[in-house]
């Protein structure tokens, strides 16, 4: 708004003014480059105001909570791998685990048990590895 309001104050100056387009050419080259470093480093200013680094503290929370869902995910992987027939191919094995492993993650997320960044991160790793081995094909069976 000051960028515009600069501009159309000096185009309002009398067309005998001296150096008048000298005038208006400095106000519009002030309005623009106020804008672009204003509007090129506002993310920045935001950044470094409002995403602090994490504390040692959180640092280690965020790695046993990574930690605990890990170990969930592999005891509900496991689990599955017992309920399986010998005869059902790896691609079943490998989309039961991930079936349990989302299951278990899920029943984790609506308990509550784990912060909701670090669950929706795990389930967004299962679910590329279903679509990796949907994607690879081959017999299910």
């Amino acid at each position: 708004m000051r960028g515009a309001i600069t501009v159309a104050a000096a185009q309002t100056l009398p067309e005998e003014t001296p150096h008048r387009a000298l005038v208006i050419f400095i106000a519009f080259a002030v309005a623009t480059l106020s804008l672009l470093l204003q509007g090129g480093t506002i993310g920045l200013l935001v950044k470094r105001l409002y995403s602090p680094e994490p504390t040692q503290e959180e640092a280690d929370r965020a790695r046993e909570e990574h930690s605990a869902i890990i170990a969930l995910m592999e005891a509900a992987g496991a689990e599955a791998e017992l309920s399986l027939d010998e005869d059902a191919s790896a691609k079943e094995h490998q989309l039961t685990t991930l079936t349990a492993q989302r299951e278990t993650l899920l029943d984790a997320r609506d308990d509550g048990l784990f912060d909701a960044d670090a669950l929706q991160h795990a389930l967004d790793a299962v679910d590329a590895e279903e679509i990796a081995l949907a994607m690879r094909g081959g017999p299910t069976g």
